[in-house]
């Protein structure tokens, strides 16, 4: 697969009232291939949400430039095409819903597009079916739950077809349940439609369950690589004010203690069977 998004020795700073604010990403390049799902860590301030932003044309670099599937983000007659293959979900979902009734805020940017209305009824009903929505789609949005408002504004996004959804902490303001839902919902359009996700957390839990991991810190990319490889630099990590995984701790707190567990353990279910190997049976 090729790539699908392409930052080319970037350099963008924000202007506050007219004043330069030190740069945000210096000479930074990065890929994201079609089909992937890559976790972004990294602390609050490293340029993750400026990352999203200039995926998709939201903001422009002031040095150097980013493709999307081949497409110069600043040629201005390019940005319509690149924002209906480049999806973006905010953290805060009541930000992007805009109707009083489910099935029409979802069928909100189909119709911006120009959609006809018969396969605008066909695309509401797939993309809230694809979240688990479609029961509630005659209901009022404010009385969802975050975590259901939260798949109504990425059934919005899957409507218009894109090939890429990028998602910028999207569950940070959920509960636990709320996070499971929206992960469960990600994983699956990733899975099952071959849909690109860029999905920015600072949840590990989260980040694990992504076939590639990007760390960056201040405006650079620390780490890149498989959750494995990423997550068993501990140091690397701890270092840029992140932690690792909580099994990976308690993976690591076993090891001091002479017991041998594997390095690179991820997950409980991973550790739960490191710790059984480890008991003698009859």
């Amino acid at each position: 697969m090729g790539n699908f998004i392409e930052f080319q020795n970037v350099t963008f700073r924000y202007e506050v009232e007219g004043e330069e604010t030190p740069e945000t990403l210096r000479d930074f390049s990065i890929s994201f291939q079609k089909g992937d799902f890559v976790a972004v860590l990294g602390h609050n301030g490293c340029g993750k949400s400026t990352l999203a932003k200039l995926c998709n044309a939201i903001e422009l670099p002031q040095r150097g430039r980013i493709l999307v599937n081949g497409l110069d983000t600043a040629d201005e007659e390019n940005v319509l095409t690149i924002r209906q293959q480049v999806g973006m979900v905010f953290q805060n979902p009541d930000n992007q819903i805009v109707a009083t009734i489910v099935e029409d805020d979802v069928a909100f940017g189909p119709e911006n597009l120009g959609v006809l209305p018969a396969e605008i009824r066909q695309r509401v009903d797939d993309a809230l079916k694809s979240v688990g929505m479609y029961d509630f789609r005659f209901f009022e949005p404010h009385k969802l739950s975050g975590g259901q408002k939260q798949r109504v504004a990425i059934a919005g996004i899957i409507a218009m077809q894109p090939e890429c959804i990028i998602l910028d902490e999207p569950t940070a303001m959920l509960d636990p349940q709320g996070r499971k839902d929206v992960m469960k919902t990600v994983k699956m359009l990733n899975r099952d439609f071959g849909i690109t996700v860029i999905f920015i957390t600072h949840y590990m839990d989260e980040a694990v369950q992504a076939n590639r991991v990007v760390v960056m810190n201040e405006g650079k990319i620390l780490l890149d690589g498989t959750p494995k490889d990423v997550f068993t630099q501990t140091k690397l990590l701890e270092d840029a004010g992140l932690e690792v995984p909580q099994a990976t701790q308690l993976a690591a707190l076993l090891r001091a203690d002479g017991y041998d567990v594997p390095k690179d353990i991820l997950d409980m279910d991973e550790l739960y069977d490191a710790v059984t190997a480890l008991v003698p049976h009859p």
